[in-house]
């Protein structure tokens, strides 16, 4: 082994090695075996215990839908469908040791984009940690976003790739077709990989900005090539590396069919689907989120200085201040008890948006050097990092920039389906890191004259350490602190908030100033003319980058520990008693009856999934629900609710409630048997409820989804049947009406949750209704003979069948086909994309040899 390979080893070695021990360095608890209290995670618990369990009880045969939550929804949002991805084993891996595996995840990708770029390797670190450690990822980490983090953590893995790819294609010293397009389409395979890993996270908003930003990157790339004749010679290898990019980015993508094709089927459904009730002047339906549900998270132009200063706006809805801070001690003052435990939780964020979990700090050294990248390098990395930096500073402003967000929403496919537009400023967490330390590795390689550079440092300090002078001095310049937090309380306590949050921002300013300051000081002395040999300069040089990059895992390290930290840890054991049954669910669960419904009235009923880990949960929480029963939540379940708790409050005793129960027709037609009103009380039960399935008479036929909706309000739904205009046809084929017999009758006989028996008497065909949701693809019934019976939608979001008469059985199944057919799609690109990225390993290294 050569001297030169010897220390490349040991060099990036190292830092392989830095990088382990900064990812749990930062999180220790992970190797104490302690978890991550994460709401989120403890929600996906609640919500996907049904189908886990059944699927762990039948491997062969795996639920595509749970009963759990929302009275029945796919479970392709909750527990997906891994079957048929051969690569899945692999990323599976990226869960061990979560969330510290998360960040070395992170770190890793970030430190190869910024090889990629052709940085060294000691300011490639230093940008990793700056992507990495942006405060937004402690944030997620700490709430549970581990599908976001994932997506954030592998999306420098694919800039990477592609940037490789093109870079390997149209180097210069490539002659030969052997010369570059072996390591080309090793890179295009690592884009595929990548992108397959990064789309597995399974979050398409990231999957959707990490789009935009190398879409820039291409476009750029094309007029870079087109607007010099020598350049536009390799625009043949350009088209070669895009097409291997694209065909290997397919099968990529392609991997992840067994998620893609079931997640677009059930889109359509759901909220991101839009509503028949906002149908557009044509009448046809709305599609994608409505604006201002999406836009409610704007970032407001007031606290884009979060990026520099991250208690500019105070930080978080619930931070945490000093012990000596004004607000802590009015309330020592006050007598107040657990005093610490209040400190740690104080409204303290007093920007635009509704609330939040903290800003989006991108790092004051990332934000000095971006604007120097701004004023020094000249180059077109400056132009395609700079275009999406800009799309994404916009696109967060949503309804405080309405237009731009309009036309994205109006005319960009798909941007319509998300929502919390804020979270575009993800694309600054790798684009200002990107830009920044790419100037950093040119000043380190003393690519620039001496003037130049101090023209350019002086104005980027100017910007941003001369910005955060000034509000150290004058806070008062962000506004006046206050927060609609702020009403209701007692004017003492609201101007001691309004002083601590001034307090907070000078801290900030002043530790900003001072880490851009160092930054300036350390560039200015590696730059200083010296009569010296050029070694010696190159060692000063190395030496400042060194030192900025402590400075920059300091800078980012503090910050991120104000987000994530001891206190969001607790023991497996802990976790697992969150969901310790309680008395009243104790008594629930004695119920022999095979499948019924609850209404938890001690939670946030559409807001909490506690209930979903034992009951079949009327509520829930999904923040892609299906539309319909949306719809259904805001026409009527929401003021049955409120009708309950208002005759709860104003009933004496328990009997006095059932005596006096309001009318609640949804809830009943809906099986909500019980309502849980105290962990230790009894559950009350609707003796009004429907039951599981049942006979009726009659029939309404709307000519509007607004009338159909409309008409669960007039109608007895007991003996009434509703259907909307996309059923009227089915109507002519149910039963005439006719006195019911006594005799007939229907029930459950078995619950699985993508299995439903019945068994039933009818002395003639009936129509029936099944208090279960209905849902176009994947559900069938048939009787025990085999002969189907056709379901359709009625009471606006229920399963209905005519059922002939006589005594039967009926199988009622959930076999989704787009499941199976995703499968087989994604198994044969996994075992491509794996056959790929070995041939093109194996090419590469063949090449080696007979280059050596």
């Amino acid at each position: 082994m050569n001297k030169k390979l010897r220390k490349s080893i040991l060099t990036y070695g190292g830092i392989v090695l830095f990088f382990v021990v900064l990812a749990f360095g930062f999180v220790p608890q992970v190797l104490q075996g302690e978890v991550l209290n994460q709401s989120d995670i403890t929600g996906f618990m609640g919500m996907a215990r049904e189908a886990n369990q059944w699927n762990i009880a039948h491997p062969d045969d795996k639920t595509a839908w749970t009963g759990s939550m929302f009275s029945g929804m796919p479970t392709i949002m909750v527990t997906g469908n891994p079957d048929g991805d051969w690569t899945q084993f692999i990323f599976k891996w990226s869960y061990k040791g979560r969330p510290a595996s998360f960040l070395l995840i992170s770190l890793l990708g970030a430190f190869l984009l910024m090889l990629a770029l052709g940085m060294g390797p000691v300011v490639a670190a230093a940008g990793a940690v700056a992507v990495t450690f942006c405060s937004y990822n402690m944030q997620i980490l700490q709430v549970g976003h581990n599908s976001k983090m994932l997506a954030l953590a592998y999306m420098p893995w694919v800039l990477a790739a592609a940037v490789f790819t093109y870079r390997k294609a149209l180097r210069d010293e490539a002659h030969s077709w052997k010369e570059w397009l072996p390591a080309t389409l090793f890179g295009a395979a690592l884009f595929a990989f990548a992108l397959a890993a990064q789309i597995k996270a399974n979050h398409v908003q990231i999957t959707y900005y990490l789009a935009i930003i190398i879409f820039s990157y291409v476009l750029v790339l094309v007029i870079w090539l087109l607007t010099d004749p020598a350049r536009r010679k390799k625009f043949g290898r350009f088209i070669a590396a895009s097409a291997l990019l694209l065909v290997l980015g397919v099968t990529g993508i392609a991997t992840n069919a067994n998620r893609l094709i079931p997640t677009w089927s059930y889109s359509k459904q759901t909220m991101r689907g839009g509503s028949e009730l906002s149908a557009d002047a044509d009448g046809a339906k709305t599609k994608g989120l409505d604006l201002d549900y999406a836009t409610a998270w704007s970032y407001g132009w007031e606290e884009l200085p979060n990026l520099m200063i991250p208690n500019y706006n105070g930080g978080s809805s619930a931070g945490s201040l000093p012990m000596d801070s004004e607000t802590v001690q009015l309330l020592r003052n006050a007598g107040q008890p657990n005093l610490r435990q209040i400190a740690k939780s104080l409204p303290l964020y007093w920007g635009p948006q509704p609330f939040t979990a903290g800003p989006m700090y991108m790092g004051a050294i990332t934000l000095f050097l971006f604007f120097l990248a701004l004023c020094l390098y000249k180059g077109k990395e400056k132009w395609w990092i700079l275009i999406p930096t800009v799309i994404g500073v916009l696109l967060a402003l949503g309804n405080h920039f309405l237009p731009f967000t309009k036309f994205w929403y109006d005319h960009m496919p798909f941007y319509s389906k998300f929502r919390t537009v804020s979270m575009a400023l993800v694309i600054l967490q790798v684009t200002l890191p990107a830009l920044g330390f790419l100037v950093l590795d040119r000043i380190v390689k003393g690519s620039y004259e001496r003037k130049e550079f101090l023209r350019s440092t002086g104005i980027a300090f100017a910007l941003t350490g001369g910005f955060c002078l000034l509000c150290w001095l004058f806070p008062s310049i962000a506004g006046d602190f206050s927060s609609a937090s702020d009403a209701g309380m007692q004017d003492i306590l609201a101007d001691a908030l309004r002083a601590d949050r001034a307090m907070l921002l000078r801290r900030d300013a002043l530790t900003s100033l001072i880490f851009i300051a160092l930054t300036a000081l350390l560039l200015y002395w590696a730059c200083l003319p010296r009569a010296e040999k050029e070694a010696a300069s190159a060692g000063r040089r190395q030496i400042a980058a060194m030192a900025i990059g402590v400075l920059v895992v300091l800078n980012m390290f503090t910050v991120g520990k104000r987000y994530l930290n001891k206190d969001h840890f607790f023991t497996p054991t802990e976790q697992r008693n969150l969901f310790t049954a309680r008395t009243v669910d104790k008594k629930i669960l004695q119920d022999p009856l095979p499948s019924y419904r609850v209404l938890d009235f001690t939670s946030n009923i559409f807001n909490d999934s506690f209930a979903s880990y034992y009951h079949k949960n009327i509520g829930g929480y999904s923040p892609v629900k299906l539309q319909r029963y949306q719809d259904l939540i805001d026409r009527y379940i929401s003021p049955e609710v409120n009708r309950i708790v208002s005759a709860l409050q104003s009933a004496a005793t328990i009997q006095d409630f059932k005596e006096n129960q309001p009318e609640i027709p949804i809830i009943s037609m809906l099986n909500g048997k019980y309502f849980i009103i105290g962990a230790e009380a009894d559950p009350l039960t609707n003796e009004k409820a429907f039951g599981n399935a049942w006979f009726t008479d009659t029939c309404a036929v709307a000519s509007t989804p607004a009338e159909e909706i409309g008409l669960l309000g007039k109608v007895d739904l007991h003996r009434c049947m509703v259907l909307g205009p996309d059923f009227a046809a089915t109507a002519a084929s149910l039963p005439a009406g006719s006195a019911a017999d006594p005799a007939d009758t229907i029930r459950l006989t078995s619950y699985a949750p993508n299995e439903l028996h019945y068994h039933y008497r009818a002395s003639a065909p009936r129509s029936t209704v099944f208090s279960e949701i209905y849902y176009p693809q994947g559900w069938t019934a048939k009787l025990e003979d085999g002969t189907p019976l056709p379901l359709f939608r009625t009471n606006w979001t229920l399963r209905g069948a005519v059922l002939p008469a006589g005594e039967h059985d009926i199988v009622m199944r959930f076999e989704p086909r787009d499941y199976t057919v995703s499968s087989n799609i994604s198994r044969a690109s996994s075992i491509s994309l794996i056959l790929i990225i070995l041939l093109a390993t194996g090419a590469m290294i063949a090449i080696r040899k007979k280059q050596d």
